[in-house]
């Protein structure tokens, strides 16, 4: 009789165990990090908005400083650590009469950091 509870003690502890690692969840951080672009979108004349590529994605930033938004057709390479949020912002293009039009729409992010990368000599 002793020996049988001591099976069915050890294949509880193995199943619990089982389960305690078997429930344990991945924790992947809510922020992405790496090289990317912060590009102009023109809506119309005088309109723009600031993107940023990153992964050949573009994304919304909520909180672009002032510094990154620069009217020029050259993207800003950047290192950028950003979070991804549940929201969506619309992106707009100019019409044949230089009106705003709907053109898609792309995630809002919150950037957490982001540096200018210095061209090599």
């Amino acid at each position: 009789m002793r020996l049988e509870h001591m099976k069915i003690c050890n294949v509880k502890t193995l199943l619990f165990s089982l389960i305690l690692i078997f429930s344990c969840e991945n924790y992947t951080s809510p922020n992405r990090e790496g090289t990317a672009e912060v590009v102009i979108s023109v809506a119309s004349r005088g309109f723009y908005q600031f993107l940023i590529k990153f992964d050949d994605d573009l994304y919304y930033p909520e909180n672009l400083p002032e510094e990154f938004k620069v009217v020029s057709q050259e993207p800003i390479p950047v290192d950028i650590k950003f979070q991804l949020l549940d929201d969506q912002e619309d992106i707009f293009q100019p019409a044949p009469n230089d009106v705003p039009v709907f053109l898609m729409s792309v995630p809002l992010i919150k950037i957490v950091s982001i540096e200018k990368i210095k061209p090599t000599p």
